[in-house]
């Protein structure tokens, strides 16, 4: 019996998990559950709370060594593309600034002026985009100059924490595989990137492989546990962690706020079609390549439901998806990728003008505008497996759909019966489960070629088969 801790933190609230391997199953056990947000300064700058974070991962490990006193290790993933500065000491320079600041909109000429888009998709295999932590450093370096002149490093949000639990300093590869910085398929930094964007390449170590240990922790209270990498971004880890029968082809779908939709390849995809679709390459756990691309997700549903609740009406996410089951299919659907969805405020306007324009009957009940909202998103994901499919030049015998969106199953219904493609739905919590399975593997409690019978034995899952008309 072996029992390792995940902690799982995302862009609003952040998790640690304990997962204990006995007898080719492995059991997860919630343990702690936090929120966070981001900040405005007085600036207007955007910032993460990064010592709440740590505090409550913290509290949350101390925990999870009171419930599970021989647990060995413990791994940190996050999402994609933030950075932590740090001086000579190894303090923070200034604020974490989150990805979604206006600085890289600001700089996002000049920074085009060093690098055309499609020379970027060659030089890196990463799409072009303000958020690619190569846009955040050059507008580091653009608008904070005296700042700049302070860092002696700069990790990947993950390998910050992790340092912070350890004082080792690292860079680990699926990370760093979505920041715009890598050769194409994340083998490594690619030093033109940082010539061109005159970032300090002294900023940057080498690149390690997941799967690897960081150190053992050292604070106070938690020294009994190794810390490791067990994939560092929460996508690879829920790919890690996917079940997927021995010779079957699948493509992946983590389906929450932002929908990810992905294959599982050897090498990357750099194709004209490939970067035409705004797919990106990025890395896997095991050391493969995941292309993928983004598509708008979930939170129009959180949206509209927050609109209704401004006005005065209770909802009930799970209330209303039942009622939308029972409703007839949809008189008209919407583009979830279109930009007047991609913005906060009055989504049941957006949604009746979206409506209007073809002609369709607007709904008449929430539950309507549910079966609109959740329909359009089916499509749309049927549509990107037909373009996926189009780049990767083979099709998928399944779609593994993850994340807060394999709770719907009205979802996982529609997607099946709209693309043809049998839906496997969940584990729900794939990323956890992923880290938990990488770390077993890396501390050697579990070997490579058990892992695909130890998600068979514990992972809750349901198919979708796609029914004949």
């Amino acid at each position: 019996m072996t029992t390792v801790l995940a902690v799982d933190l995302g862009s609003a609230s952040g998790r640690v998990l304990a997962g204990t391997l006995h007898e080719g199953r492995l059991d997860v056990t919630d343990i702690h559950r936090f929120k966070h947000e981001a900040r405005r300064r007085e600036d207007g700058t955007l910032t993460w709370d990064v010592a709440t974070m740590e505090a409550e991962t913290i509290t949350g490990l101390k925990k999870a060594l009171e419930q599970f006193p021989d647990a060995r290790a413990v791994s940190i993933d996050t999402w994609g593309v933030d950075w932590a500065p740090l001086d000579e000491r190894g303090e923070l320079v200034g604020d974490v600034v989150a990805y979604r600041d206006e600085r890289t909109s600001r700089t996002l000429d000049a920074f085009r002026d060093r690098i055309g888009d499609r020379e970027f998709f060659d030089l890196t295999g990463n799409q072009p985009a303000t958020i690619n932590t190569a846009n955040q450093l050059f507008a580091f370096l653009q608008e904070n100059p005296a700042d700049a002149q302070r860092v002696a490093a700069a990790l990947f949000l993950p390998d910050y924490f992790a340092y912070r639990l350890t004082g080792v300093v690292g860079w680990s590869r699926t990370i760093a595989s979505t920041s715009g910085l890598l050769t194409p398929g994340g083998g490594d930094f690619n030093a033109e990137v940082f010539d061109r964007l005159g970032i300090p390449r002294g900023w940057f170590g080498d690149l390690s492989a997941d799967r690897t240990v960081v150190g053992p922790c050292t604070i106070p209270g938690l020294e009994t546990l190794t810390v490791v990498r067990g994939g560092a971004h929460d996508s690879a880890c829920a790919v890690h962690g996917l079940p997927i029968e021995e010779g079957k082809r699948a493509y992946f779908l983590s389906c929450g706020s932002w929908s990810v939709l992905g294959a599982i390849e050897d090498q990357p995809l750099m194709s004209d079609a490939a970067f035409d679709l705004g797919i990106t390459n990025e890395g896997r756990t095991d050391g493969g390549v995941r292309p993928l691309f983004n598509i708008t997700g979930m939170w129009i549903l959180q949206e509209i439901q927050r609109q209704w609740e401004r006005e005065g009406t209770p909802t009930d996410t799970d209330e209303l998806v039942a009622q939308a089951r029972e409703l007839p299919a949809a008189s008209g659907t919407f583009d979830p990728d279109e930009e007047a969805f991609a913005t906060p405020g009055d989504m049941q306007r957006k949604i009746d003008q979206a409506l209007d324009a073809q002609g369709a009957a607007r709904p008449d009940s929430m539950a309507g505008y549910v079966r609109v909202i959740i329909e359009s998103f089916a499509r749309r994901y049927a549509r990107a497996i037909g373009e996926l499919t189009e780049a990767t030049g083979q099709a998928p015998d399944q779609l593994n759909l993850v994340g807060g969106g394999a709770r719907n199953r009205l979802l996982c219904d529609l997607t099946a019966q709209i693309s043809g493609v049998t839906v496997v739905r969940g584990p729900i919590e794939a990323s956890t489960f992923g880290s938990l399975l990488a770390q077993l593997e890396t501390i050697g409690a579990l070997a490579e070629e058990d892992r695909a019978s130890v998600i068979a034995a514990s992972a809750a899952t349901h198919v979708h088969v796609p029914t004949r008309s």
